[in-house]
């Protein structure tokens, strides 16, 4: 290789390097100027509330807010009819959601989790079935009855995939007896996410994927 082949090659390397270090500051720049989700009206209205939203947690991302909501006082187990009295304890909260202006534009997934008890039922033929099918029922309570925005809405069933307290131990002994019954009663839930929308077509090719 001559010379001067060798000085033209140089000059491209350095190129290019330097487009990936410029590439690298605007994405660390983006993600030191992105704010976390503000939940806080949602927090302060559970706290004043307490009483009524004892079993509720409230945990926040950069992103969203997510309300857990046990599955004891919203469906029986095997199930996805709401419980009577169901709607009247969670109905407070989602009106509440619309008058916060923070999630006036916010995009509500409804998750379905249950827990690690196989599902063979001739309705529910496995826990993929079910959690989806309760996460549809919230959803459609939530459309039909508090009229949320319906294009604000989406729906998913996790399964056993997520729970949100393992089945063994500090030194990995899979749980038996009522420390098992505990486990299982924590993750079977349905969690409301509130996520912030993209602000541009690009964010939510890269959030969601793009359309074919």
């Amino acid at each position: 290789m001559s010379r001067s082949a060798s000085s033209e090659g140089g000059w491209i390397t350095t190129f290019a390097d330097l487009m990936t270090l410029l590439f690298c500051f605007f994405v660390l720049l983006n993600a030191l100027s992105t704010q976390p989700k503000n939940c806080g009206g949602l927090e302060q209205f559970l706290s004043d509330n307490r009483a009524q939203f004892i079993k509720y947690e409230l945990r926040s991302t950069k992103l969203s807010c997510i309300v857990s909501l046990p599955q004891d006082f919203l469906f029986r187990s095997g199930g996805a009819v709401l419980k009577r009295g169901a709607y009247e304890a969670l109905s407070p909260l989602f009106f509440q959601i619309l008058k916060i202006p923070e999630h006036k534009s916010d995009l509500l997934t409804v998750e379905g989790h249950t827990d690690n008890v196989p599902m063979r039922s001739k309705k529910f033929p496995s826990n993929w079935a079910l959690s989806s099918a309760r996460a549809t029922i919230i959803a459609s309570m939530l459309i039909n009855r508090i009229k949320y925005p319906e294009n604000s809405i989406s729906i998913v069933g996790y399964a056993d995939t997520r729970p949100k307290t393992g089945y063994t131990n500090a030194v990995g002994v899979p749980l038996v007896g009522s420390a098992l019954k505990i486990a299982r009663k924590i993750n079977r839930r349905v969690e409301i996410i509130l996520t912030t929308p993209p602000k541009s077509i690009e964010e939510s090719s890269l959030l969601f994927g793009e359309e074919n």
